[in-house]
Parts: C-alpha cells; structure tokens; sequence
C-alpha cells in the first residue's frame, strides 16, 4: 500500500493509457512513447514517498511525463521531422477515418514547439484546464494561452494547405 492508498500496480492500471496517448500525441514515435512511458513509471515509483495528496496523483504523474519528455528532446538532438513522420504509424486507437484527421495533426505538431506540443495535447486530448497544465508544466496561465493558441493556428494552417 502507498501513501495514496493505491497499489503502484493499480495506479499503473489506472494511468497507462492516458499517460500512453498523452506521450504518443507529443512524440509521435510509438517505440519512443513506450520508452518515455516506463521511464515515467519508474521514476513515480522511486518517488511515490513525495507525494502527499492522492487528489494529485494525476497531475504529478503528467508532470513527471512532461518532464520525461523533454529529457527525450534533449538527449536526442535528432530533430523531429516529416521522416519521423512518416515513421510514425496511426495508432490503434484511431480509427481508418481518423487517418487524415491524424496526419493533419500530427503534421502540425512537427511544426509547434514542445510547449505548444505539451500545452496543444493536454488541453485538448485530455481536456485539461489551464491552472492543472500550469503545474504540470512550470510555465505560467498566460504562456500556456498563447502556446495553445499558436498550436491551433498551426493546425489550421495545415488544415488549409
């Protein structure tokens, strides 16, 4: 039993996905959303002792992610490119008439930063508010407007072409 009083089997059970198509959406490489995933997972596991309020579970998990993630941007300089892309296949979870609808999408993230990939992803994917992304990211309420606001903009520009 843990401090949240949930087994680290059950919070895994309970935040696999989400955590899963939450990574997937910013890196868009399966193999590499799987790496980053179990990298996140074991950090938490180290550092379940810090947590002090189970209401924040979630929030500290997205955050290690977050974190996870960027860590990956550092350590691999190789820049996100249409060949990522290409190399990215539809996930399972999109149907056959979310393929273009994917491709869009995924097409515009390749053109956002990390933060307007993180802030684009969270708000939109999994519908969180902008006080929640703030403290999963580090970054402050009005950043995080504009970041999400480029990122449409950038969709829609795909979208347009």
């Amino acid at each position: 039993m843990s401090l949240t009083g949930l087994s680290f089997d059950e919070i895994i059970r309970m935040y696999q996905q989400p955590l899963y198509w939450y990574i997937r959406r910013v890196v868009l490489i399966h193999e590499d959303a799987e790496d980053i995933l179990q990298e996140t997972f074991l950090k938490a596991f180290r550092r379940l002792w810090q947590l002090r309020n189970r209401d924040a579970l979630k929030s500290w998990l997205f955050m290690i992610a977050t974190n996870e993630i960027r860590r990956y941007y550092k350590t691999h300089r190789e820049h996100i490119s249409t060949e990522t892309l290409a190399r990215a296949d539809v996930p399972e979870q999109e149907s056959v008439s979310s393929d273009q609808v994917y491709r869009i999408i995924s097409r515009a993230l390749l053109e956002m930063t990390p933060l307007q990939r993180e802030v684009f992803c969270l708000k939109y994917y999994d519908d969180m508010d902008y006080d929640r992304i703030a403290r999963i990211t580090g970054s402050s309420k009005n950043s995080l407007m504009v970041s999400y606001h480029e990122a449409r903009k950038k969709i829609e520009k795909e979208i347009n072409k």
